[in-house]
């Protein structure tokens, strides 16, 4: 295993105060609070699919078993309404990209969650604004990977959405 890999770990691992998180960045661990823009977007994006399908649970950073070693909490992760809180039963993870996990975002979440047999992993670049959407997973990744500007509609979970 990598140093960065372990450090994404160790990162997972972490007990970080409320409003906090913390990311591999590197060859470093950075600690650091939720900026309210990132908040928003998480708060905004699950909104606007608990609306149109209120018959889906939706949680936000909460750990899910089976992500890892140590269990990953996806800015926002997606179940059928009953489901166990595990990555095997999720419908879709969704990571909002800040600057402190813009790496662990684009390079080592893709893979984590395709080992883990989630069928969509969604990132959203409000810097860049662009979305790009990891779908059919394998062992070793995602088959499939879409980018389209933040303005088109993705859908998630079987969900369309304006993230824009």
């Amino acid at each position: 295993m990598s140093l960065h890999n372990e450090l994404v770990e160790i990162a997972a691992a972490m007990d970080v105060p409320e409003g906090f998180r913390a990311d591999a960045k590197g060859d470093v661990i950075v600690v650091s609070p939720q900026r309210s823009a990132h908040w928003h977007a998480i708060f905004d994006i699950a909104f606007r699919i608990r609306v149109k399908a209120p018959g889906l649970r939706i949680e936000s950073d909460v750990k899910v078993a089976g992500t890892g070693k140590n269990d990953k909490a996806p800015d926002i992760s997606i179940f059928h309404i009953n489901s166990e809180l595990h990555a095997s039963k999720a419908l879709t993870f969704v990571e909002i990209v800040s600057n402190s996990s813009r790496e662990t975002d684009y390079i080592d979440k893709p893979g984590i969650c395709a080992a883990a047999g989630v069928p969509e992993y969604l990132i959203v670049d409000p810097e860049r604004e662009v979305w790009t959407l990891h779908t059919e997973p394998t062992s070793v990744g995602y088959q499939t990977v879409v980018t389209e500007p933040i303005s088109a509609p993705v859908e998630i979970a079987g969900v369309r959405v304006d993230l824009g």
